[in-house]
């Protein structure tokens, strides 16, 4: 009786060892097959690897396509732009010098065929802000030109006002508080009195007084 239960024993165990092995022989050519190809999981996700390959290979053209473009642009030269690209979505970031240039950015980045879209980050100053900057330069420089205007009519009332120097024979002209004398004196006193009043008058930087001679007016 004890004989006949070992062996039933010993039979179970060899039967419960080829099970086994015959599942792990299973596993193994459902992994790996012959000839060296790839299990049906790996297969499936080559595609995938290989088209999101494609897809930064493409993004890195688009990039690049784009930064030549805006260096090659009078409108973007100067800016410090950075370029982006993500599965054709073209991203622009930096600081341009105006709103036209950030607009022209936009354009040129668009330009490139394989872009699918554009996401504008770029920092520029507003359209207002360009008109009041614009606004302020005129007022600056029609400012200057009439301070300049004053400066040479404030001289010339002087030069009338002295009895040293004959104003009619003097040519005034002021630019950017630079006074320049033209023109001839009667003496070496005069000529010295004419440049001392001009130097002398409000909001003068300094007097040009190399064509001023001394001599009789024609």
């Amino acid at each position: 009786m004890k004989l006949q239960t070992l062996e039933l024993k010993r039979k179970t165990l060899i039967a419960l060892g080829v099970a086994a092995t015959l599942g792990m022989t299973a596993g193994m050519t459902a992994c790996k097959r012959p000839d060296g190809q790839m299990s049906d999981s790996a297969a499936a996700d080559a595609p995938k690897e290989s088209a999101s390959l494609g897809a930064a290979l493409d993004d890195t053209g688009i990039t690049a396509k784009v930064k030549e473009n805006l260096s090659n642009d009078a409108r973007t030269e100067s800016a410090k732009i950075d370029v982006e690209t993500n599965n054709g979505v073209v991203t622009l970031s930096g600081q341009a010098d105006s709103a036209k240039a950030k607009d022209a950015a936009e354009e040129l980045a668009r330009n490139v065929a394989e872009v699918k879209g554009i996401d504008n980050r770029i920092s520029a100053p507003s359209a207002i802000d360009d008109m009041s900057a614009k606004a302020d330069s005129a007022a600056s420089n029609a400012g200057e030109a009439v301070s300049d205007a004053m400066i040479t009519t404030k001289v010339k009332a002087s030069f009338a006002a002295d009895d040293q120097v004959k104003a009619t024979a003097i040519k005034v002209d002021t630019d950017d508080g630079v006074v320049k004398l033209d023109g001839k004196v009667a003496s070496d006193t005069a000529r010295e009195r004419a440049i001392t009043i001009a130097k002398g008058i409000n909001g003068v930087k300094s007097v040009d007084d190399d064509k001023l001679k001394v001599g009789s007016s024609s």
